[in-house]
């Protein structure tokens, strides 16, 4: 079984549970990515394949329209599961994306190909976003297997103007390769239902229950909390936040945790990078390699940015959300965790004083966020697990016939 991805952490980790169940029923499994990806496959405990070349990925262009990706906006509910719902200019950025995701797959290709037509394997799962994937398979000819890996991710193959037709440039990475366009028989859905945005048109969706992966580390001697101890809050742009962050906007973790510095509350604050310790206010704990599926259940609210993992692991673990986003499927994701009643979306990253009034509110008042968290938990809980999934992917064959139906 050979996943491929393109980026990590957020793609990657939602990805490692199938790959372990495939691994713990005896499957032989490959993880092919860039070099950036090397490291965290390897210390997933699984057996990385290096593809591609970072430098000459580093030098692909970035289309122009990419900059509003990130900048704060509010698009249309349920756009990522729906691209007709948006306008002129907003669908111009999707397509920058598709395109430059398309421009990435036809540098990893060829490493892909070569190592695949040597391997030799049965199934091909790729992430939503790494269209590589679908090209891989037919040229191989076998199956492959998209898998989502956000709230509302984009469950169908590029598409340029619409749902109408694929993205021109997609068509051309199997024309390269003298091959059909193949889209994925399957998608693999990880994104409890109560989170999801309606579907823009059918999916040819595989339910698999979401088990939560944060990466590896180790358990810190502040975690345990003593019975009746202060409010612990969980602090975090998480890398996706890093990422979007505009360099002329607001410093939104550092803003936080001043305008908390007075409510009494320990402040822990998870970073994606350097921080100066010296500017936090006094007491914030700084956690790093903490995984959130161990440090999320000690705390009783967590301020993110709209991070695909830390939304749904603290959906599924029960803690009350404040999202706070700064781009578009940022804030898409937090409108999946505000619809299900798991949390608040505030529509500022400025504002100081309603950042305090809501996360006083909700700490007040925790157990409306808590019961919805617990129902989007037990709509997870009734899918399908990463070892049942495995068991109707290989039951399906190296054709892939029983994907279709």
């Amino acid at each position: 079984m050979l996943f491929t991805t393109w980026a990590a952490p957020g793609h990657l980790f939602p990805m490692i549970p199938l790959a372990w169940a495939f691994q713990s029923a005896g499957h032989e499994v490959r993880f092919a990515g860039p070099p950036s990806c090397r490291d965290a496959v390897v210390q997933a405990g699984l057996t990385a394949v290096t593809v591609g070349d970072q430098q000459a990925i580093a030098a692909l262009p970035r289309p122009p329209e990419l900059a509003a990706w990130g900048r704060p906006a509010r698009w249309p509910h349920g756009w990522s599961a729906n691209l007709d719902l948006l306008d002129a200019d907003q669908r111009a950025v999707i397509r920058a994306l598709y395109l430059k995701q398309c421009a990435l797959a036809g540098e990893l290709l060829p490493d892909l190909v070569e190592f695949g037509r040597w391997w030799g394997p049965d199934l091909i799962v790729h992430d939503v976003l790494a269209q590589a994937g679908p090209v891989l398979g037919a040229v191989l000819g076998v199956p492959a297997v998209g898998h989502g890996w956000e709230i509302g991710s984009t469950l169908h193959t590029p598409t340029g103007d619409g749902h109408a037709a694929p993205l021109p440039e997609f068509e051309r990475l199997f024309e390269r390769w003298n091959v059909p366009v193949t889209p994925p028989r399957r998608w693999v859905d990880i994104c409890p239902p109560a989170l999801r945005p309606p579907d823009g048109r059918p999916v040819a969706r595989l339910d698999m229950r979401c088990v939560p992966y944060n990466g590896s580390g180790e358990q810190p001697s502040w975690l345990p909390r003593a019975a009746g101890s202060r409010p612990r809050i969980l602090v975090t742009a998480g890398v996706a936040g890093a990422r979007y962050r505009d360099p002329s906007g607001p410093d939104v973790p550092g803003l936080t945790l001043a305008s908390l510095a007075g409510t009494g509350s320990e402040l822990v604050l998870a970073p994606a990078g350097p921080v100066d310790e010296e500017a936090l206010p006094p007491g914030t704990r700084v956690a790093r390699g903490v995984p959130f599926r161990m440090l999320l259940p000690t705390c009783d609210l967590v301020i993110h940015h709209g991070g695909a993992g830390t939304a749904v692991t603290s959906a599924l673990l029960g803690v009350p959300q404040l999202v706070v986003p700064p781009s578009p499927i940022c804030a898409e994701i937090g409108h999946g965790v505000a619809g299900a009643g798991a949390g608040v979306m505030l529509d500022r990253l400025d504002d100081a004083e309603l950042l305090l009034k809501t996360a006083t509110a909700m700490l007040a008042a925790p157990e409306p966020y808590r019961a919805a968290a617990a129902r989007v938990a037990a709509g997870a809980e009734a899918l399908p697990s990463p070892a049942e999934v495995v068991a109707e992917l290989a039951e399906a064959g190296p054709t892939g016939a029983e994907l279709s139906r």
